[in-house]
């Protein structure tokens, strides 16, 4: 059924992009956790820290990717919303020659100096060798890894997203599949996961790839308004959830380091636990917010205020209902979930389902600010969304990392996340308060 964002009922369109959305990123959190799951067998434990030593290198390209995709897909909505239909293409070509050139350049430095990579990220011994193995393996696939991201944003927004969960969604399967064969079956290790998420990778690329010849939307595969003119507004438009990866990325090295000087690796593996469980939560507020972007920007595009507010509305019910459902599965399972990765390593498994209650005590809340900030984006207001994006992806998780283990010794660093949602959620709410009583002044 073909979405009309310009005459369909908002909670219509709403869900015409929700449940793809939180389809494809249920699948890819499933797929992650999964990996995790069979590095854990597979591997054992070390390999699931090492993964979470090197989260912070995956999260560089993926914040590359979201920012010039975000970005560049919700200036094309706002144009179409205006109706300057012929803009599109530009922005679509512009935002993947981008692209390439600066997934290109950062996988060129990042094999050039992998070995001090490894080690800026705390990795060392055995766990350092295992991230290696991952990486060497990884690493050039990540261009078509930021390309296949910077597609599906565009396929998306160009009315298709149907076509972009289930690339998302095949992919996540061959990579399981994949891991089956390769870590538990052949027994290769860390480059075996390397390797099936590298071909997922194509797999999900030539599945996008399938919109331009299929001919479903407006976009097409053609050097029409290829240039780099448009560069700075991309990458203006989508600073915000720049920042969302890269303190993320910032975060996991400052936890990674407190973790390994202060506590040792059994934290270092709780946490690892925890960021892979997570991500399911996580991708779903991504998966909600999504959703949400093409409607408020194509409606900004427009003028029109009363639906931008109803699909608000909608989000912020969908993100912080969601929320407060995985708080809820996880304080009753906890342990249960750390078991299934870490076999009978009780003190492990007490641990980590310690790190995972706390966590997920900040998910609701993450979910409001994860909503307010795509607003901000989606409405070409980067400022707004960047401070958000800082506060919770970096800003107050350091301040809670460094101040919450003086009064609390043990378990003060896991409460840190929930310290940082709360403290940002002040922020948030001052912010949309503000939004509610102006204008779309632009």
């Amino acid at each position: 059924m073909a979405i009309n964002l310009k005459t369909d009922p908002i909670s219509k369109s709403f869900y015409q992009y929700l449940w793809p959305a939180l389809t494809g990123m249920v699948i890819k959190s499933l797929f992650i956790i999964g990996d995790a799951f069979f590095i854990g067998q597979g591997v054992g434990p070390d390999g699931l820290g090492a993964i979470s030593l090197i989260i912070p290198p995956f999260s560089i390209f993926t914040a590359i990717a979201m920012m010039i995709g975000i970005g560049g897909a919700a200036k094309m909505s706002i144009e179409v919303g205006k109706g300057n239909l012929k803009t599109s293409q530009m922005w679509f070509s512009q935002s993947m020659l981008l692209t390439a050139i600066l997934s290109t350049t950062a996988v060129s430095l990042a094999l050039i100096w992998l070995e001090e990579l490894i080690a800026l990220m705390g990795a060392t011994g055995y766990m350092a060798q295992l991230a290696h193995d991952y990486l060497s393996v990884l690493l050039p696939f990540f261009v078509i890894y930021s390309l296949a991201w910077v597609l599906s944003c565009f396929v998306r927004n160009d009315t298709n997203p149907k076509l972009a969960t289930w690339a998302m969604s095949t992919g996540a399967i061959t990579n399981l599949v994949l891991d089956y064969i390769f870590i538990i079956q052949m027994d290769m290790g860390m480059k075996g996961a390397g390797w099936a998420t590298a071909i997922s990778q194509i797999v999900i690329a030539s599945i996008l790839l399938s919109h331009f010849v299929q001919k479903k939307g407006e976009l097409k595969l053609s050097f029409t308004g290829l240039g780099l003119n448009k560069a700075p507004e991309i990458l203006k438009m989508g600073t915000p959830i720049f920042f969302i990866e890269l303190t993320s990325a910032m975060t996991i090295i400052l936890f990674n380091y407190v973790l390994l000087t202060q506590f040792g690796e059994s934290y270092i593996i709780a946490y690892g636990l925890t960021t892979n469980v997570g991500v399911l939560a996580l991708f779903v507020m991504v998966g909600i917010s999504q959703a949400c972007q093409p409607i408020i920007s194509f409606n900004y595009g427009a003028n029109k205020r009363d639906r931008i507010d109803e699909i608000l509305s909608l989000g912020l019910k969908a993100a912080i209902g969601s929320g407060v459902v995985f708080l809820t599965a996880v304080w009753l399972f906890s342990n249960t979930i750390a078991g299934a990765y870490l076999g009978d390593a009780q003190e492990l498994i007490e641990l980590a389902s310690i790190a995972l209650s706390f966590f997920f005590f900040g998910v609701p809340l993450m979910g409001f600010n994860m909503v307010v900030a795509n607003l901000f984006q989606a409405i070409a207001r980067p400022k707004q969304a960047t401070v958000i994006s800082l506060g919770r992806g970096f800003v107050f998780v350091a301040l809670g990392v460094l101040i919450l283990p003086i009064p609390f010794p043990t378990y003060g660093i896991w409460g840190s996340i929930f310290f940082a949602e709360a403290a940002t959620a002040i922020i948030s709410f001052g912010m949309l308060r503000s939004f509610m009583k102006s204008g779309l002044s632009k």
